[in-house]
């Protein structure tokens, strides 16, 4: 994909999730407790490095996540692949599916906003994600994640285990892969498992630069003011080598 293809592609993968970011922006300053459903959506884009290597970076918007407002975040995760397939090749849009284990290590930057005031939190972190194909192509992904946070001055460590299946599929032409994915969370300063992510959705991959992932997801959180939350999610997934070589 080239030349005015390749820019149209990402022009619209930009509006798409800039329309949901200024959908979500009045929701977010509600401060409301209690059952909440909310729109969510994302803008990655990965660069190959080299043949093992590579940085994503992120943009987010979320409300209602950890409390009643909204969240921006952005960050970039930098990760190295190991133990390859090998026979078990999927073809993937997504380089990382090709491998048995991903280590990552990263920072993100949140801006929390609360009516005319905001508050700010700095995280880093590091992940290992084994993965496995296993009969009829199903591939089985576990990401485990410590999280080194200092929000509004205050430290806290969160560990984060989350269990993805998937299975892609071509109907005719289109290619899509559905999967369930479930997130547990350790919150150090509660002291308790006090967070679950469950997530259902639909990634929907084009050649090989890019992936529309919409999902819904259902949290459960003991510690947050939004609890119960339900979650309508668009994601944009852009992959780029560096040097452009697509």
């Amino acid at each position: 994909m080239k030349g005015v293809g390749r820019q149209g592609l990402v022009r619209s993968a930009l509006l798409v999730v800039t329309l949901l970011f200024v959908a979500q922006s009045g929701a977010a300053q509600s401060g409301n407790t209690g059952p909440s459903t909310q729109a969510w959506g994302a803008l990655n884009a990965s660069f190959e490095l080299s043949e093992k290597t590579r940085i994503t970076a992120i943009l987010e918007k979320h409300n209602g996540e950890e409390g009643a407002y909204g969240q921006e975040k952005i960050g970039a995760v930098f990760s190295y692949r190991k133990k390859r397939f090998g026979q078990h090749l999927r073809g993937d849009v997504d380089k990382e599916n090709e491998y048995n284990l991903i280590l990552g290590a990263g920072y993100e930057f949140i801006r929390t906003n609360q009516n005319a005031s905001s508050k700010y939190e700095h995280r880093l972190l590091l992940q290992a994600t084994p993965k496995y194909v296993f009969a009829l192509g199903f591939l089985a992904q576990d990401r485990n994640r410590v999280e080194f946070r200092w929000n509004a001055g205050t430290y806290n460590f969160r560990y984060r285990n989350r269990l993805t299946i998937d299975r892609p599929f071509k109907i005719g032409k289109v290619r899509l892969s559905p999967y369930a994915a479930g997130e547990l969370f350790w919150d150090r300063n509660h002291h308790s498992w006090n967070e679950t992510q469950y997530a259902f959705g639909v990634q929907w991959p084009y050649k090989k630069i890019f992936m529309l992932n919409t999902y819904f997801l259902h949290q459960n959180c003991s510690t947050c003011s939004s609890n119960p939350l339900n979650v309508a999610g668009l994601t944009a997934n852009l992959y780029f080598d560096w040097p452009m070589k697509r």
